[in-house]
């Protein structure tokens, strides 16, 4: 892999901002990329909660959270940026280019050490991942915290990946109010929830994610997931289940959807 270098300036101006000051994409000194990757060989590519780690030869990795918008597409080398690129990775054949893109710049990347990687405050701070904590696990680790469920799942300390789609869709299928304190879930609806987010996950994984707006693979294909979600994004719907109308109320300042009569307040 040849050196980064930032794409042309014009593509680094975000309209939406206005006087907005975004955060800096790259996380410390933009020269650690400059200096470091030059040279270097992917090695492997894997994910830890929201984060893509890209390990590198010469005892490296990329970290890079994309975030709302973020995308990082792999495209030909003589192929026209889109606009809000902001960073290009020149591959080594020079006919490839790895491009990173966002348009609201809330996301970032940043090089480390792949040996410090698990004390790394963004890794460090991670709950258990939900594809790999047990139904035991799940009820021990969830089931004792005094909070709202849906709050909690969405914490990445306390379970890392699921995000506000995912949350929404595995608690339609649990049956379960997100307003309802983890603490007051019997056992048997623990380890249902439990089941439900692996199945939303895994059906999701099938089918690349969903694409509401800006998400977009390395090939810059959108997800097909959005067209078999049961709850998000059905406001004023029949529900499927029970024909209940879907209403959309807020939870902790997130956009939350639920079935009035499958995922019933009471107690909450």
């Amino acid at each position: 892999m040849c050196g980064p270098r930032p794409a042309d300036p014009d593509y680094r101006k975000d309209p939406s901002a206005g006087d907005r000051q975004v955060a800096p994409i790259v996380l410390g000194s933009p020269l650690d990329l400059a200096e470091n990757l030059p040279g270097c060989t992917f090695l492997a590519i894997r994910r830890r909660g929201k984060l893509i780690i890209m390990d590198l030869s010469q005892g490296l990795s990329l970290l890079v959270h994309l975030r709302m918008t973020g995308q990082l597409l792999l495209s030909d080398s003589n192929e026209p940026l889109l606009k809000h690129t902001h960073l290009i990775f020149q591959l080594a054949n020079g006919n490839h280019q790895l491009r990173y893109r966002d348009q609201r710049q809330f996301g970032w990347l940043q090089i480390v050490e792949t040996a410090q990687l698990e004390t790394h405050p963004q890794v460090a701070q991670l709950g258990p991942e939900p594809l790999e904590i047990s139904p035991e696990e799940f009820v021990r680790h969830i089931g004792a915290r005094h909070r709202q469920i849906k709050p909690l799942l969405l914490d990445q300390t306390a379970l890392a990946g699921l995000g506000n789609i995912y949350t929404d869709e595995a608690l339609y299928r649990a049956r379960i109010h997100p307003l309802k304190r983890a603490s007051d879930l019997s056992t048997i609806k623990l380890k249902g929830l439990h089941q439900a987010i692996q199945d939303v996950l895994r059906e999701a994984i099938d089918c690349s994610g969903s694409t509401i707006d800006h998400f977009r693979d390395s090939q810059g294909r959108p997800g097909e997931f959005q067209r078999f979600h049961q709850i998000y994004g059905r406001q004023g719907e029949p529900c499927d289940r029970c024909g209940a109308r879907i209403v959309k109320i807020r939870v902790g300042n997130r956009g939350t959807h639920i079935c009035p009569r499958c995922q019933r307040a009471s107690g909450v």
